[in-house]
């Protein structure tokens, strides 16, 4: 049996290293949140071949004393902290004092730095390549500040280099770290330049619109455009930010920045507390993109979680996810989510001849046999939303166009309303007002639907069947792998088998999903799609207007289920434009 010894210090670094050295962004992580410590207010970023061949990360911030240059590369050596109560409430990015030691045993590194403490003109300089450092500190000229280069990281590690990505892949993570760092700290100026080429130059954003222009160039101007701005203040909790509309969504969650007191956090916590917010204008499998600023009282939050210091622990987490979902949710609630369409950019057969993008159901466009009866169960859904307010202006429908497009005039110009996604958003709300109050009306099928499904869809919809059974329909198993359904929604009624068929076909696929909750979801959403009027239906004036009233009638009649815009509009500026018009 082998005796217990003792690690070196250069085995220990290495193993320590593998903690906190995952890939050159790791890296570039760790020396960009040292340099944001140091208060420096100007940061440049060199990167070759990706990061394994060079990361040099040069600012100017208080710079570091000849004495503490040596020991700044030792493991646990920090100027952040100093005693165990420090750690209860932590205002810096780093304070485990374990970066430096363990790029440093991974590397060939140097730093180089001047402070304004000592009395030398100079600055001074220390080395280290993959293991103890060189104990010679030597001078060089230097301005204020600090400059780290690391260089052939994971020569002395090949097990960990061959790990690594393609170049590009490798630079594609840096880039990421760049912008969430520089999204955190705006009054901050960040260059950032890859084989010599300039990929980012930041200036400091001070005003809120030059904030908003950083935001735009990190994430996009269309996501800006699609955006509104938050602020919220109460009780020790402020949140600030920028959120998506509804009708500006993404197929993966990669543009979500949240941050708890400046430091980007992963949180699954916080993440669906964000989806829930967004749950009733988002489609399945799509994802809100924001930019949000938590503030707690630093005491609050514990970072000493993980060394990557991207998982935190907040005091009263629960509380705070539901003040999150709730301001989140207000805020879209109370927004007008009316899109402009501007001319100049959009063609004119576009707006009025095709549908307006998202998802489109899987069947065609067909006749709806008796809209009025229809309009008559419509009448009776909405009761207990009598007294909702909502934003929407008041329009007149004038015609309707491809059986499609509704035209209403109003206020503000010209409105144009796809009527499908808004009589889809119709129909979910009175949906979701049933299922609050479980009393989601059925009706019995003339024909049962009989289904064959495989072995694993039969598995998932039997158990399912309660959940299915809540959302309106009567399903017995008949069969190994067989099921008959004996009544649906009654939302549905009065549907063509086929679009009642469709229903059940995509109430099957949810049995896919992991959860019950998104299960549920999908389930309404799937009865809303399915029992709300078609493109190609054919709309009296009367029943145009029983459409718009309806979407008067609820909270959000913005964005249908799928997230795809219901309404926009079109200013007679627009159209003076358009026709060359000027004054009167």
């Amino acid at each position: 049996m082998n005796r217990i010894n003792l690690l070196s210090e250069k085995l220990a670094n290495q193993i320590a290293a593998g903690e906190v050295v995952e890939r050159p962004a790791s890296v570039a992580k760790e020396l960009l949140e040292n340099s944001l410590d140091s208060r420096a207010d100007r940061i440049e970023i060199d990167i070759e071949q990706g990061g394994v061949k060079l990361i040099r990360v040069k600012d100017n911030g208080v710079g570091i004393v000849k004495e503490d240059l040596e020991l700044a590369l030792s493991r646990h050596a920090t100027s952040k902290i100093s005693h165990l109560e420090d750690l209860e409430k932590i205002d810096s990015l780093g304070f485990r004092g374990e970066a430096l030691a363990s790029i440093s045993s991974v590397s060939r590194l140097a730093m180089m730095s001047k402070s304004d403490e000592g009395s030398e003109d100079n600055g001074w300089k220390v080395e280290t390549e993959g293991q103890s450092i060189n104990t010679q500190v030597s001078p060089i000229a230097h301005s204020r500040g600090t400059t780290v280069e690391v260089r052939d990281l994971f020569f002395n590690t090949p097990a960990r280099r061959k790990f690594l990505k393609t170049e590009k892949t490798e630079f594609s993570r840096i880039d990421e770290i760049i912008k969430r760092i520089a999204l955190s700290r705006f009054d901050v100026q960040f260059a950032l330049n890859h084989n010599q080429r300039t990929i980012h130059k930041l200036i400091p954003a001070i005003t809120e619109l030059e904030q908003q222009r950083r935001v735009g160039l990190v994430c996009g101007p269309t996501f800006v455009e699609k955006s509104v701005y938050i602020e919220f203040d109460r009780a020790g909790l402020r949140l600030m930010g920028w959120v998506s509309l509804p009708t500006f969504s993404r197929s993966q969650a990669d543009l979500q920045y949240f941050y708890v007191n400046g430091r980007i956090i992963r949180d699954k916590l916080v993440a669906h507390a964000i989806r829930r917010a967004y749950r009733d204008v988002l489609f399945h499998g799509r994802h809100p993109a924001y930019v949000l600023y938590l503030e707690l009282d630093s005491a609050l939050v514990d970072v000493n979680v993980h060394p990557a210091k991207t998982v935190v622990r907040i005091a009263q987490e629960e509380k705070v996810n539901q003040d999150l979902r709730k301001i989140l949710k207000d805020v879209l609630s109370e927004q007008a989510l009316i899109s402009h369409v501007n001319l100049d950019e959009t063609k004119t057969d576009s707006i009025f001849g095709t549908p307006l993008g998202g998802i489109t159901s899987k069947s065609r466009a067909m006749q709806v046999n008796n809209i009025d009866s229809l309009q008559q169960e419509f009448e009776v859904g909405l009761q207990d939303d009598k007294n909702i307010k909502t934003n929407m202006p008041t329009m007149r429908p004038l015609s309707l166009i491809e059986n499609k497009y509704i035209v209403a005039m109003g206020i503000e110009g010209l409105y144009i309303i796809d009527f499908h996604a808004a009589h889809e958003r119709v129909m979910y709300e009175r949906l979701k007002n049933q299922a609050q109050f479980s009393r989601i009306g059925k009706q019995e099928l003339l024909k049962p639907i009989s289904l064959e499904l495989s072995k694993s869809e039969a598995t998932g919809f039997e158990q399912m069947l309660p959940q299915i059974t809540d959302m309106g329909f009567d399903a017995e198993k008949f069969g190994p792998s067989s099921f008959v359904i004996r009544s649906v929604p009654a939302l549905l009624a009065g549907s063509e088998p086929e679009r009642i068929r469709e229903a059940i076909d995509d109430v099957v696929e949810s049995g896919s999903m992991k959860s019950a909750e998104e299960r549920h979801q999908y389930m309404m959403y799937t009865v809303a799609c399915h029992s709300a009027l078609r493109a190609g239906d054919k709309l009296t004036m009367a029943q145009m207007e029983f459409v718009i009233r309806e979407m008067e009638s609820i909270s959000n009649p913005y964005a249908c289920v799928h997230g795809r815009p219901t309404v926009m509009t079109i200013t007679p500026a627009e159209l003076d434009k358009k026709f060359k018009r000027s004054g009167f």
